[in-house]
């Protein structure tokens, strides 16, 4: 009989530590990735089909108004959602957050996120992350089901490889979406 001792393979990983600034286009653009992969997005969406739908196909037995009003509709239910996130990122692009680059650096316990204008960085450990995704041009690190840390892949193109090698290892295998 034969016996086999496995050795696990112990890594030790530098910490990798990078800074990002997200513009007023990459908070828009997740904003929008978000609402439209929920209900709301997706019910807005119908809706548009629907009314321009039953216009197309009631066009001869509808009055006047109706011919007016359902496709005035329809609209508001396409362009309402982009619209105002547009007008709510604006005014969270004001916020002191937004002003300043952050900084994020990998450790053993955790993500830390520090800014120039707080005393202390805050820390998110491994455990507490949600999930963490590839998504077009961001690397998103969510902390919950809705907020995401967004790092634009042009600020870490050159760290990418490195940085997905260090989540991988320290992230459940179910929490990950990276290409």
């Amino acid at each position: 009989m034969v016996k086999y001792t496995i050795y696990r393979e112990i890594l030790i990983m530098t910490n990798i530590k990078f800074s990002t600034k997200i513009s007023e286009n990459d908070l828009y653009r997740y904003n929008l990735h978000h609402t439209y992969t929920s209900n709301q997005g997706i019910l807005s969406i119908l809706l548009f089909v629907l009314l321009i739908t039953v216009w197309i196909l009631r066009f001869q037995q509808l009055s006047l108004v109706y011919r007016v009003m359902y496709p005035v509709v329809a609209i508001v239910f396409l362009l309402y959602i982009p619209m105002s996130l547009r007008l709510r990122v604006k005014n969270q692009m004001l916020q002191d957050v937004f002003q300043h680059p952050l900084t994020y650096e990998f450790t053993e316990t955790g993500i830390l996120i520090s800014s120039p204008t707080t005393e202390q960085p805050a820390e998110l450990p491994w455990e507490y992350i949600y999930k963490v995704s590839s998504w077009k041009e961001y690397l998103l690190i969510y902390s919950n089901r809705v907020n995401a840390y967004i790092i634009p892949m042009s600020d870490i193109e050159n760290e990418y490889s490195s940085i997905k090698e260090y989540i991988t290892n320290h992230v459940e295998d179910y929490k990950l979406q990276l290409k």
